[in-house]
């Protein structure tokens, strides 16, 4: 029944979600310009060389370097100077013998017969004749054909999250489309009578709704894409409505508050009301703060119980919402990404939920070549607390402790952690 508890720990509580929803991750064709950000489904192999051709690495004079075996100063290697194509993505047409040189840039590419590079100020331009006065090697100056990339090479492996060199490397090759996980549409139904948009509103008993803020660029650099929707009052026919409609428009849905531990629990009731389209419900997980966090399965898709409080909002979402994105991206349900930290002073979980697991913010610092993560654990509700934090680490509630020099996995969450302040 609403509002009977029965907390869940964290560990059960994700494999019941992880086997209730089941593969997720669909898959589609995206242009290679639209690709940044996306997650590939397949592997993306080379089908050309990377040049295609030798190409030179200086402006000067393409020639075959047999010719200059014996050049010395006092006896330099003679070459006509033969007219070309010198300008960069022209391939020349002619063919150049051992005593004939070619104009040639940076980047452009050498003719047929040469295979070095004479740079201009190494060279003597004497009226159409080029005196080379030093014995130069076979390849030098020159990137040769393959040397980048070779045909048949694995470019990028399946579930490589697509950065902004990977799309110039593949726009080099001229890969136009790559297949991707499709971008999870993530629903935010804020919850509450109180609740205002306009935060210019400063009516008494008004509360500026700004938690969506949070989740909605949270939602959007974990990889999916972010639907704010209306307040809804509290009120259960309101909401069931709501999450209806945020069901047909979304693959998650996340409500923000009308959660709590006794009568009425507003959010559990609206989802109950789907009857048998509702499954695996779980409402009260071992995780502080933000116990009261849970989720349910209507119709297939993930509900996902956030409590009002910020910290339990962003709790719930690090716990819930970032791992059923990337698992909708074919990732898994993995947890946003860590580095070694060395705990910096000691922190101890107080008070009656310390058997519970802990989200545990950190400051990180960079100390020499190490991090030092400061642990701390500020009010529920404390925005400012949270700014002046850029990381977690998950604390079970079997040892729920902390000792200075520890070292620990922190967290860097995207869209809220960064090491450059």
């Amino acid at each position: 029944m609403p509002g009977e508890f029965r907390y869940t720990s964290l560990h059960d509580a994700l494999a019941s979600l992880s086997h209730a929803v089941g593969p997720r991750a669909r898959r589609q064709v995206v242009d290679v310009r639209e690709a940044y950000g996306r997650v590939l489904a397949t592997d993306v192999v080379a089908r050309e060389d990377s040049p295609k051709n030798d190409v030179s690495h200086f402006d000067g004079f393409a020639i075959a370097s047999a010719t200059t075996r014996s050049a010395t100063r006092e006896s330099p290697a003679i070459f006509t100077l033969r007219p070309g194509a010198d300008r960069l993505g022209l391939f020349p047409k002619e063919k150049l013998s051992g005593g004939q040189a070619m104009k040639v840039a940076t980047g452009g590419y050498l003719p047929i017969g040469a295979d070095a590079v004479v740079p201009f100020e190494e060279a003597n331009d004497n009226g159409g004749k080029i005196e080379v006065s030093r014995r130069v090697e076979r390849g030098e100056y020159v990137y040769p054909a393959g040397a980048d990339v070779r045909r048949g090479d694995l470019l990028l492996r399946a579930g490589k999250t697509l950065k902004a060199q990977d799309l110039v490397l593949l726009a080099s090759l001229h890969v136009e489309r790559v297949v991707a996980f499709s971008k999870p549409t993530v629903a935010i139904i804020p919850t509450g009578t109180e609740l205002t948009a306009d935060i210019g509103d400063r009516q008494r008993g008004k509360v500026v709704e700004s938690h969506s803020m949070l989740l909605r660029h949270l939602v959007e650099e974990a990889g999916g894409i972010a639907l704010t929707c209306p307040i809804v009052p509290d009120d259960k026919v309101a909401l069931s409505r709501a999450l209806k409609d945020a069901l047909k428009k979304s693959d998650i849905v996340l409500t923000l508050a009308g959660s709590s531990v006794g009568e009425p629990d507003l959010v559990e009731s609206a989802i109950m009301a789907f009857g048998k389209r509702t499954t695996a419900l779980v409402h009260g997980v071992k995780v502080h703060r933000g116990r009261v966090m849970g989720f349910a399965v209507v119709g297939g898709k993930p509900v996902v119980i956030l409590p009002g409080p910020i910290q339990g909002a962003l709790n719930a979402f690090i716990v819930f919402g970032y791992p059923l994105i990337r698992h909708h991206l074919g990732r898994g349900f993995e947890a946003p990404p860590a580095v070694p930290a060395t705990i910096a002073e000691d922190w101890e979980a107080t008070g009656k939920f310390k058997a519970f697991d802990q989200v545990v913010y950190l400051r990180l610092a960079k100390s020499g070549d190490d991090l030092l993560a400061m642990p701390s654990s500020g009010e529920t509700e404390k925005v400012s607390f949270l700014v002046s934090r850029n990381a977690y680490t998950l604390v079970s509630g079997e040892s729920p402790r902390l000792r200075k020099g520890q070292r620990v996995s922190a967290h860097l969450l995207p869209g809220f952690s960064s090491l450059e302040e």
